[in-house]
């Protein structure tokens, strides 16, 4: 899962807002406020939605993948984890690597590598050549929207920074809880392959928002120390930070990645009601993303704390009462709801351990929360493939999530202290 950011706190107050990248010299040098146009950013918004709902368009679509190539339903889930392990791991490199182009034309290099994949994963004949698809398209995620928001930066003057990196951020946020059940209706209507060339359609259009709608001339990339990032990068709290988020992530997407054989196959619910499910899921995230922002600014701790308590209590609710709709249905929207809550504070910690402002840091975040979108998969798969019953797929993600809410206890713990520390050094 790459990281997604609540618009109204992408840039908490308790964190330094990242300085405007330097730009070329020339007529788009000089944007005063009243230049400010949103048009651009709309473009470059929905251009990160189209490419990261592909990482969880195939979530409802398991059950189709695996019946059309002949695997298990298990195996049909390593999609999933393949795609966020290469994210997670590949992201970080990338960005390092591409950190000296410019934004505009990676992120249309990028947005057609990541087309010209979904099309190949439309025709795969076999699991081998669209897992290939997955993993390809997969590689240009992180850094496409690292791109983007450098380009919303760039494309803002400086009172605006927040509300252009909002666009960006919107964009990862919606895809995130939105990309699952679209994937799922369209792929029910027409077929587990509709669904990638919708994907790669949405891509293209995408790729002419930018090329009409963004201007050019906005500089080069900067020279990245990577040293002094990877210094950062090693804080404790930051390694705290990022672990607490790996480890829940993983505790509530290893019931998600097969939440579908679960509603169809043990509820009882058709295709339609199941489909309908993952929206109620996808609603439950865009409200709980929208308020996690506002709870943390009052207490970023009791926010994540709280958070992790409700995921685990769902995830139990699931595994003791899968076989009855409403308890089920609850549980679905509430654990949507608790997972898109802890996206901004999570973010909020690690950028704060950062001092703010550590581009390597935000790509590191991003590759934690898809690193436990593989382990996640991962592990359900291999659970599902050793005998274990989908329903008890939640007790395993509820005991790793009520796992990550005591490290997060005993990380925010010493970050309020030393917090304390440091404060009573500054006015002793």
């Amino acid at each position: 899962m790459s990281a997604p950011t609540n618009p109204q706190s992408a840039a908490p107050a308790s964190i330094e807002a990242p300085e405007p990248a330097p730009v070329a010299d020339g007529p788009d040098s000089a944007r005063p406020a009243e230049r400010f146009s949103v048009i651009p950013l709309m473009a470059l918004g929905l251009s990160v939605f189209a490419l990261c709902s592909a990482e969880f368009a195939l979530i409802g679509l398991l059950l189709d993948v695996s019946s059309d190539l002949h695997v298990t339903v298990a195996k049909a889930g390593q999609l999933l984890s393949a795609y966020a392990l290469a994210v997670a791991v590949g992201g970080p490199v990338v960005t390092v690597l591409t950190a000296r182009f410019a934004p505009r034309p990676l992120a249309l290099t990028l947005l057609g590598v990541f087309a010209v994949a979904n099309v190949a994963g439309a025709l795969a004949p076999g699991f081998t050549m669209l897992m290939g698809a997955r993993t390809v398209a997969a590689l240009t995620h992180s850094t496409f929207a690292a791109a983007c928001i450098m380009l919303a930066l760039r494309l803002s003057p400086p009172n605006r920074q927040a509300s252009a990196i909002a666009w960006v951020a919107g964009g990862l946020g919606l895809a995130t809880v939105l990309g699952g059940p679209i994937g799922t209706v369209i792929g029910e209507q027409w077929g587990w392959r509709a669904t990638f060339w919708t994907v790669a359609g949405a891509a293209v259009l995408g790729l002419v928002a930018i090329v009409l709608l963004v201007p050019g001339g906005l500089g080069g990339g900067q020279q990245v120390s990577v040293a002094t990032e990877l210094r950062v990068l090693g804080r404790p709290q930051v390694l705290w930070a990022m672990g607490i988020t790996a480890v829940s992530q993983t505790g509530w997407f290893l019931l998600y990645s097969y939440i579908t054989p679960l509603l169809r196959d043990l509820t009882g619910f058709g295709e339609s009601a199941a489909a309908g499910l993952l929206f109620v899921f996808g609603f439950g995230g865009f409200v709980g993303n929208a308020l996690g922002g506002r709870l943390a600014d009052r207490s970023l701790r009791g926010t994540i704390a709280g958070m992790l308590a409700v995921l685990a209590v769902m995830l139990l609710v699931i595994g003791a009462s899968a076989r009855h709709a409403w308890p089920t249905g609850l549980a679905v929207l509430l654990i949507g709801a608790a997972s898109g809550a802890l996206v901004p504070p999570l973010q909020a910690w690690a950028l704060g351990a950062a001092g703010g402002g550590s581009t390597l840091v935000l790509a590191a975040n991003a590759s934690a929360f898809n690193l436990g979108n593989a382990a996640g998969s991962w592990a359900g798969s291999r659970l599902l493939d050793g005998g274990t019953a989908v329903n008890v797929l939640g007790y395993v993600g509820a005991a790793i999530v009520l796992l990550s809410l005591l490290g997060a206890l005993v990380a925010l713990r010493k970050r309020r202290t030393g917090a304390e520390e440091a404060a009573g050094a500054a006015t002793a």
